[in-house]
């Protein structure tokens, strides 16, 4: 009998000392605001809520000056694999539409004339991309993510299939 509350006692205290040594539990940060660069997840200001295994992103940046007009509005799904307190790994699904308006000003020789004339063209290029791949980031409070992945560039228009690359930068809180 004795023998039995031996092991037991050093059972019960060898399991007090391992749960002692346990990690402290991940803070569940659902809210992050950082800047992000993508081909199919957009570039500019990006905000990230990722309360559960599911999260979402939107990324936005308009520039606008009286020759040039870029506008770049992205939204991306995600879905996480692995969460621990310095990484997480991802699968992501992202599109975005990219507005460019510029004026390109050109000067050409005129045959007819013999002179060199100037020449304003207005150029237009909306595209709209997908994307989608696995993702991975590392950090506690900042962290930095990297995705890659396959996209699917001005889909409405003249269709692109190449890999892509998308990072970003957030503050997590």
């Amino acid at each position: 009998m004795k023998k039995v509350l031996l092991i037991l006692a050093v059972t019960v205290i060898s399991y007090s000392v391992i749960a002692q040594n346990q990690d402290k539990p991940i803070e569940n940060k659902v809210h992050e605001f950082g800047f992000q660069a993508g081909f199919t997840t957009g570039v500019g200001l990006s905000y990230r809520y990722w309360p559960g295994k599911f999260g979402v992103q939107i990324t936005a940046l308009p520039v606008k000056s009286s020759d040039v007009t870029f506008v770049s509005l992205g939204l991306t799904g995600m879905y996480s694999i692995y969460n621990s307190r310095h990484t997480r790994f991802f699968l992501y699904l992202a599109n975005s539409y990219n507005i460019n308006k510029y004026v390109e000003e050109t000067d050409y020789y005129n045959y007819n004339t013999g002179y060199y004339e100037y020449r304003e063209e207005h150029v237009n290029n909306n595209a709209y991309n997908i994307g989608f791949g696995p993702g991975f980031g590392f950090g506690t409070r900042v962290r930095f993510n990297i995705m890659a992945g396959y996209g699917f560039y001005d889909v409405f228009g003249e269709f692109n299939m190449l890999p892509t690359v998308e990072a970003g930068l957030y503050f997590r809180f």
